[in-house]
């Protein structure tokens, strides 16, 4: 059975014996993406994702295996000041199992702003995403603009392929998918596009939160073979 060194940021690395002849090994990584979509009328919602792909040994060498994705947790806070909001993702981010190793996206459309704003000043590090019309995403720092038809499509594909995947035992499994799938594209009486679930009038907040971390996994940071030299060895 394999053993792994957990590295700082979320690196993971096979355990290897003094004896172990090879020049390279590969770092694989365990991390998380938390998600949340701030509520108006309606609660923020919190979703947390696993993005776990480790190294392996086939036969003499060591390669990556397989990647998987798993909302292992969510939640829904109603009627939260935003300092609360802020102190309550801290106390999230702080937790043994993922502290340094999560990312933490939100969606800054609107009154996410603000919220942003609040974040940055408490001193917890965040992509901010803009949701905007059309097919394109871009980055500049930690704020990032993409199309709400982006994130509909990657967290389609995501479910479509098996990259994705909801835990067995998770509290709110039945309405986080009931969510997405009636996620989709809706129009505001101003002709603005928004991104709704169950009908006109409700806005998937879970799904939203999802489609960002799961955004977040896939684009933001992609995942990469590291291979590094063992000491001792020229």
């Amino acid at each position: 059975m394999n053993e792994y060194v957990f590295r700082a940021g979320g690196k993971v690395a096979l355990r290897v014996p003094d004896n172990d002849p090879a020049v390279q090994r590969i770092l694989g990584h365990s991390r998380f993406w938390l998600g949340m979509d701030l509520g108006r009328s309606d609660p923020s919602a919190l979703v947390l994702l696993h993005d776990e792909q480790l190294p392996v040994y086939d036969g003499s060498r060591q390669v990556l295996g397989q990647r998987t994705r798993t909302v292992v947790w969510a939640d829904r806070i109603a009627d939260t000041a935003y300092t609360d909001l802020s102190r309550h993702v801290a106390a999230i981010l702080s937790k043994q199992q993922l502290y340094g190793r999560t990312k933490f996206i939100i969606d800054a459309s609107g009154l996410g702003q603000p919220f942003s704003d609040v974040l940055t000043e408490g001193g917890i590090e965040h992509y901010a995403a803009t949701m905007t019309a059309g097919q394109a995403w871009k980055k500049k720092g930690r704020k990032i603009t993409v199309a709400k038809n982006v994130l509909l499509e990657a967290l389609a594909t995501g479910f479509e392929t098996g990259a994705l995947t909801v835990a067995h035992d998770l509290p709110l499994k039945e309405q986080l998918l009931a969510e997405v799938q009636s996620f989709e594209l809706g129009q505001t009486s101003a002709g603005n596009l928004i991104l709704q679930g169950g009908g006109k009038g409700h806005h998937a907040d879970m799904a939203i939160a999802l489609a960002l971390a799961y955004f977040g996994s896939e684009e933001i940071i992609e995942p990469r073979i590291e291979v590094v030299r063992l000491k001792g060895f020229f």
